[in-house]
This record gives structure tokens, C-alpha cells and sequence, in this order.
């Protein structure tokens, strides 16, 4: 129960630690990555800490051992560190790569106390207690993040930029009029919110007259909602979804553009005047993404 753990703790680290990426599913993963103490790789102090608890874990089977002592003073060390390292990502962003580490060191921690009871002191198992409470909510933000990917109308996922709009916001309107226009539109993601059941309504509409398109796509903003459709729980849950991913960015107005910066497009009378599109930033009017009915947006 100490050494299964303890060995894939070691291969993962190792594997990582020569540039691998395992379970890096979150975008911390990869700026985790590079970081290094004293010029080295957070990785390569996990492989020698998994290493040190793997030989230690074979050697306390022993009669009259010392190891299992030794054991424990390690794996209180290892849980302090890593609780250091979950209370970062809980403060800043969560890493699924990080968390596969720590479950695996948390495990070696469980089994020594199931194996080992009588060396596993009070500091060890508050340690232990503690260090589960810290992982609890960030398994859950790294959770939000893996899971919540935003579904689009038009776009991937993953593009560069992403537009998140209302189907009855007029500036949302104005805003993706203008980047549908755009030449590096198969770079742009535009991300659907319902507010209110019209949005929702319109949506519906909109899926129902075929596969989307930037021309399809523009003319939403001008369709008229049916009364008649009922839309469907998967496109309720998908615009659910695009709700939890703006809640995340503690964003509360739309339009909302994210990404790289990616032109505008130019009226033909003054193209070189055209603001760039400001990105990251709710734009000064607009609506906001739970407007109750009767509330104007601009």
C-alpha cells in the first residue's frame, strides 16, 4: 500500500522531469512546468522524494528497522511541502499533473498509517488531515477547468480568441458583426450566453435551420424568437456551461472578448483608424449575463 504508490509517484516524476507531460490538462500545467529551484526541476525533487519513501517503504519490512521512523519524518516532510504547493494553486491556478502527484503522495501517507499505526504520530496524521482539506477545493477547480470547456456556435474551443455574446445584447451585435468580418475569423471561438429565455429561444432557432455559419451567425441578431420550439436539456446544459466558464473568469457583462488581439474589421472609408479589439476587458456597454427581464441593456 506504500510502495505502489510510491513507484508510480517515481515514474511520473521522472517521466515529466525529462519533458513529458502527463495529465497535463490544465492551462498551470504547462507554466508549472517550467518552473525550477535552484535550476532544476520541481519534478526532479518529487522523483528523489518517491524514491527516498520507495526504498524506505522495502526496507521497513524488516525486524528491529529503523526505516519506518525514517518513513514517517519523510512523508511529513514531502505532506508540508506539498501542502505549500496546494495552498499556491488555490491562491493562483490549479494543475491536474501537480494533483496526481500529491494524490499519490497522499496514498503512501494512508498506506504507512494503515501499515505502520503504531509509528504514525499525531504530527503526521494532522498533516495528513490538513493537507485534505486544501486538496478537496483545489481538485475541484482543477475539476471546473478540465470539465468546462466552452461549447461555441462557430469556432473551436481552443482558438486563440474567444467571443462570448447574447443573441439580444446590441453590443454584442456591434462586437461580433465586426469580428465575423475579420480575416483571422477561423482563430476566433464566439461563445454563446442565455440570458433570458429569448436568448434561449433564438439559439434553438438558430441550431434548427442547419449547421452555423459567420453568415447564419450574423443574421441571429436579427431573427424574432418562436414561442413554439423547446429547447433541448443538452443545449440548456451546453449554455449552462459557457455560464459556469464566465462565473469562473468572474466576469459579469457581455460582450466578453479573450485572447489574442485580432483585428477588427476596417469600415472601407477609414481602415487605418479602426481600433483594435480590446481584449480581456467587459466592454463599456453591454448586457449583463443574468439581466432580469425589463432591465435595458445597451
Amino acid at each position: 500500500m506504500i510502495i505502489l504508490p510510491a513507484l508510480l509517484g517515481l515514474v511520473l516524476c521522472l517521466i515529466n522531469a525529462s519533458g513529458g507531460q502527463l495529465f497535463c490538462l490544465t492551462a498551470a500545467c504547462e507554466l508549472y512546468h517550467h518552473y525550477t529551484l535552484f535550476g532544476y526541476s520541481f519534478y526532479v525533487y518529487g522523483a528523489v522524494g518517491f524514491g527516498v519513501i520507495l526504498l524506505l517503504a522495502l526496507l521497513s519490512g524488516r525486524k528491529r528497522s529503523t526505516a519506518p521512523k525514517l518513513l514517517a519524518c519523510v512523508l511529513l516532510i514531502g505532506l508540508l511541502l506539498d501542502v505549500a504547493a496546494l495552498a499556491w494553486q488555490l491562491l493562483f491556478w490549479p494543475c491536474v499533473s501537480c494533483l496526481v502527484v500529491a494524490l499519490l503522495l497522499g496514498g503512501a501517507a494512508c498506506g504507512f498509517w494503515y501499515r505502520h499505526p503504531r509509528h504514525c504520530n499525531r504530527a503526521l496524521k494532522g498533516v495528513l488531515l490538513f493537507w485534505l482539506v486544501l486538496l478537496i477545493p483545489v481538485v475541484v477547480a482543477a475539476s471546473k477547468e478540465v470539465l468546462l470547456e466552452p461549447w461555441t456556435l462557430l469556432g473551436a474551443p481552443d482558438a486563440k480568441t474567444q467571443v462570448f455574446f447574447s443573441p439580444t445584447c446590441p453590443a454584442c451585435d456591434s462586437e461580433v458583426t465586426q469580428l465575423l468580418g475579420s480575416p483571422d475569423l477561423p482563430q476566433i471561438a464566439f461563445i454563446p450566453i442565455a440570458k433570458n429565455d429569448a436568448d434561449l429561444l433564438l439559439l434553438t432557432l438558430l441550431l434548427e435551420k442547419g449547421p452555423v455559419n459567420a453568415q447564419s451567425l450574423a443574421r441571429l441578431f436579427a431573427m424574432q424568437p418562436d414561442e413554439d420550439l423547446s429547447p433541448s436539456l443538452d443545449l440548456r446544459w451546453k449554455l449552462a456551461r459557457n455560464k459556469m466558464v464566465l462565473a469562473q473568469k468572474g466576469i459579469k457583462t457581455i460582450p466578453y472578448i479573450h485572447g489574442v488581439g485580432i483585428p477588427r474589421l476596417a469600415p472601407p472609408s477609414d481602415p487605418l483608424l479602426t481600433p483594435p479589439v480590446l481584449l480581456g476587458e467587459p466592454a463599456p456597454t453591454g448586457c449583463g449575463v443574468l439581466s432580469p427581464i425589463g432591465v435595458p441593456c445597451d
